[in-house]
């Protein structure tokens, strides 16, 4: 099992399967970090919410600016 750091590491670095991917990213929406980090994640996050996915039961804060362009995490 991998910490967060190694995660993102892996994550970034495109070195996971996508069930990986699709794990970690679900991890970040249910503990509701994905609305602190960069953008890619959050980015990755509302593909694999519109894809069916990822779930996302917690409605949370995000820039204005990204609600009107995009989908609301």
């Amino acid at each position: 099992m991998f910490g967060i750091l190694e995660k993102m590491d892996r994550f970034s670095n495109n070195l996971m399967s996508q069930n990986e991917r699709i794990d970690f990213i679900q991890e970040l929406v249910d503990t509701g970090m994905v609305y602190d980090m960069h953008e890619k994640y959050q980015t990755a996050a509302i593909e694999l919410i519109n894809e069916g996915k990822v779930m996302c039961a917690v409605l949370r804060r995000i820039p204005a600016a990204r609600v009107a362009s995009e989908v609301a995490l």
